[in-house]
C-alpha cells in the first residue's frame, strides 16, 4: 500500500474537523452577513408602508381628534349632570327645613361681594318670584341672613357675619339673651350680656324671635370663645355661624309675611 493511501483516512478526518469548525465558529460571521445582506431589503418593505400609509394620516388625525372631543363632550356633560343632581338633592333639603307655618322658594347665589368689609351676596331671585326687603335667608345648617336690597329679579343678602348685622340671640342651654353682630371675615359677637351670664364655650346660639324677621329657634351659630370684663359689668362671646356662609351656592328664601 503506498504512502498516500495510508494517510488518506487521515486526511479525511481533518477536512471533516475542518468543516464542522467552520459551521460552529462562522456561523455569528454567517448571520451578520445575512442580516446585512437584507437590511436593504426591510428598508425598502418599511418605506412602502410608509408611502402607503402616508394618505390615511389626515384621516387618522381627523378621527383622532373627533374622539377626543366626543370624549370631552361626555366628560363636560357628565360634570352637568353631578352638578345637576347636586343641585336637586341640595333643594330637597332645603324645602324640608321650611318651617310648617311657611311657604319658602330655593335661589342660587350668583354673586359675592370682594369687600372684605362687606360681606353680601347677590340671589338670583327677586321681587318678581316673591321675594321683599327683609327676607329670611337660610341653608341646612342654619340662619344665613337678610335681603337688604331688592331688585326685579335678584336680591342682595346681607350674611350675618357683616358688620351691619343685627339679630337678637338667645343662649339654647341657659336662655340668656343677647345680640348677634357681625365682625367681618367670618366671624360675630354675641353682646349686651351680664358680666355673669350663664354662657360657655360650644354653647349653641339660636335667633331669640324678639322682633323682626326672624323666627324663634334657627341656628345661629357655636360659642368659641368667652370674655368677661367685671369692671364694666359685662361680657361678650364670639360666635362660630353655623351657616356655611363662604361656601354658600343655594339658599332657602323666607318672607317675614309669611309667603
Amino acid at each position: 500500500m503506498s504512502l498516500f493511501a495510508r494517510h488518506l483516512p487521515r486526511a479525511r478526518l481533518v477536512s471533516v474537523i475542518l468543516v464542522g469548525a467552520s459551521l460552529v465558529f462562522l456561523d455569528p460571521l454567517r448571520h451578520s452577513a445575512l442580516t446585512v445582506l437584507r437590511l436593504p431589503f426591510v428598508i425598502a418593505k418599511t418605506g412602502v408602508a410608509v408611502l402607503v400609509g402616508l394618505p390615511q394620516l389626515p384621516s387618522l388625525a381627523r378621527q383622532h381628534a373627533g374622539l377626543q372631543a366626543e370624549l370631552l363632550q361626555q366628560q363636560v356633560e357628565e360634570a352637568r349632570l353631578r352638578e345637576a343632581l347636586r343641585h336637586v338633592q341640595q333643594t330637597g333639603r332645603l324645602l324640608e327645613a321650611i318651617p310648617p307655618s311657611r311657604r319658602g322658594l330655593v335661589a342660587l347665589v350668583i354673586g359675592r361681594s370682594t369687600i372684605p368689609t362687606q360681606q353680601t351676596v347677590l340671589l338670583d331671585q327677586g321681587q318678581r318670584q316673591g321675594l321683599s326687603r327683609e327676607s329670611v335667608i337660610l341653608d341646612t345648617s342654619g340662619l344665613v341672613g337678610r335681603v337688604t336690597e331688592l331688585h326685579a329679579t335678584t336680591a342682595l343678602v346681607t350674611l350675618l357675619t357683616d358688620p351691619e348685622s343685627r339679630v337678637a340671640g338667645l343662649v339654647e342651654r341657659s336662655r340668656e339673651t343677647g345680640l348677634l353682630v357681625g365682625r367681618g371675615r367670618g366671624r360675630c359677637e354675641l353682646l349686651y350680656l351680664d358680666a355673669d351670664a350663664d354662657i360657655q364655650e360650644g354653647d349653641r346660639i339660636v335667633t331669640a324671635g324678639l322682633g323682626g324677621p326672624f323666627p324663634k329657634g334657627v341656628p345661629l351659630g357655636t360659642v368659641v370663645r368667652v370674655t368677661r370684663d367685671e369692671q364694666v359689668g359685662a361680657s361678650w362671646a364670639s360666635v362660630a355661624p353655623a351657616a356655611r356662609l363662604g361656601r354658600l351656592e343655594e339658599v332657602l328664601c323666607l318672607s317675614p309675611d309669611g309667603l
